[in-house]
């Protein structure tokens, strides 16, 4: 045995000794620390602030409970869902917080978000745009209206009992699941929707990590739905495209032709180059420099777009492509309204659980809605001009019912005003032509 004086027993014995201090040291402070943590939430719970938790009003409180609000970039968080379901706990205070509002999301008028060389006009109140709230229509007056209009004008082309094709349909690779058609129209929140197909296929990303979206090998094939109802005829060459959309839930967006030039001009032309100007506006306008207000230069383009300068399929009419007389959509819904529409879609075809993406202006990649620069940038645009581009969009107008600047409820629905006052008499010019085509 080692004497008790021994360096070695020492040096054993004061090892242990400080391994012993450590650990009594570290926990005593882990017993301080936990003290703390709870007594500082049952202040919270009891005599300190609320715990405030905003739910959206159009959740459905009355099955979840009180379910958290998620932001447009977010995937659903199926395990704080699951947590929804509890009772609200006492004291915590529920505020509901509406939807964002396209009418609301941001200030009124403005420039672009990177405005170059902006001379923004000053805001004009009474030019302030309406609560898109207020002019939600119901889907099956829609409908009915377009419908009416159609027979009124002559516009249906199709044959009885023909479906005409629009321009682009799109279904889910899980189509089955959902059976939602849409019928893409571009720069009316396309992009928006195909990021809500690639959620509903299994995506969970954010949608701000979404891209190539509108590559159309990303989604479901057509065909197989043609291939399946070829399989429950009788006589499979006797099937149409009819038969096959007959079981989808078919829905397409249209949007105020005025706002919708504007958003391919800040889309095609203000984010795609480094001044804000195409060759082609130079064209009408020599005098634009990188310098020019952001509604000079769309004066240009605008100009450009009438004069058959600038051409792009997204500055084109929306009902042709669309085929709005020629094909039975269950909900032909207004851009405007997205967010309150959405629900009635996610409703009919089981999507509830999959978030719609918000507007550029509603996640912050816009400094101010398209619909709030309306009247700066049109006050920028000539007579004449101004003439021309209702006269090229007037179907849109007419057969949709999109207001222009003198009505009180634009850029919404209006199905009482006199379209022929407006646009001139419809009834004895030929709608035949159907090409799209520019005055100029």
């Amino acid at each position: 045995t080692l004497p008790v004086s021994s360096p070695v027993l020492k040096m054993f014995v004061t090892r242990k000794v400080l391994i012993g201090a450590l650990l009594i040291l570290f926990c005593f402070g882990a017993l301080i620390y936990r003290t703390q943590f709870s007594s500082s939430v049952l202040n919270n719970i009891q005599g300190g602030e609320d715990i405030v938790i905003e739910i959206s009003s159009d959740s459905d409180v009355s099955k979840k409970g009180v379910t958290e609000e998620t932001t447009p970039n977010q995937p659903p968080d199926t395990e704080s869902d699951a947590e929804s379901n509890a009772e609200p706990a006492e004291n915590v205070q529920v505020v509901e917080k509406p939807t964002v509002d396209l009418a609301l999301s941001s200030p009124q008028p403005s420039s672009t978000v990177q405005p170059r060389g902006h001379h923004a006009a000053v805001p004009d109140q009474t030019k302030k745009i309406g609560d898109s709230w207020d002019h939600v229509k119901d889907t099956d007056q829609i409908l009915k209206f377009v419908r009416s209009q159609c027979e009124k004008y002559d516009m249906i082309k199709a044959e009885p009992g023909e479906v005409r094709k629009p321009r682009m349909l799109i279904v889910a690779k899980n189509w089955k699941e959902n059976m939602l058609l849409y019928s893409s129209n571009p720069k009316t929140g396309s992009t928006s929707f195909k990021k809500w197909f690639t959620r509903i296929q299994g995506d969970p990303r954010p949608y701000s990590e979404m891209s190539g979206v509108h590559s159309m090998g990303r989604y479901g094939n057509l065909n197989q739905a043609w291939e399946l109802a070829e399989s429950k005829s009788s006589d499979p060459s006797s099937v149409t495209l009819g038969d096959v959309i007959k079981p989808f839930y078919s829905v397409g967006f249209m949007r105020n032709p005025l706002s919708r030039l504007i958003s391919g001009f800040r889309d095609k032309i203000l984010r795609r180059t480094n001044d804000g100007i195409k060759p082609e506006m130079l064209r009408v306008n020599p005098g634009l420099t990188g310098e020019s207000s952001d509604p000079e230069k769309f004066a240009a383009f605008a100009e450009g777009v009438m004069k058959g300068k600038i051409n792009n399929f997204h500055f084109t009419p929306q009902w042709d492509k669309m085929k709005i007389c020629d094909f039975p959509y269950d909900m032909i819904a207004q851009t405007e309204t997205t967010q309150q529409q959405i629900k009635e879609v996610q409703e009919h075809t089981n999507t509830t659980q999959f978030e719609f993406p918000g507007s550029r202006a509603e996640v912050g990649a816009d400094s101010v809605a398209t619909v709030h620069l309306a009247h700066e940038f049109y006050d920028k645009v000539k007579p004449d001009i101004m003439e021309q581009i209702y006269q090229y969009y007037k179907w849109d107008f007419v057969l949709m019912g999109y207001t222009k600047f003198s009505n009180p409820n634009f850029p919404y629905l209006d199905f009482d005003q006199d379209f022929d006052k407006e646009f001139g008499l419809l009834g004895e010019e030929d709608p035949t032509n159907t090409k799209n085509e520019p005055p100029g």
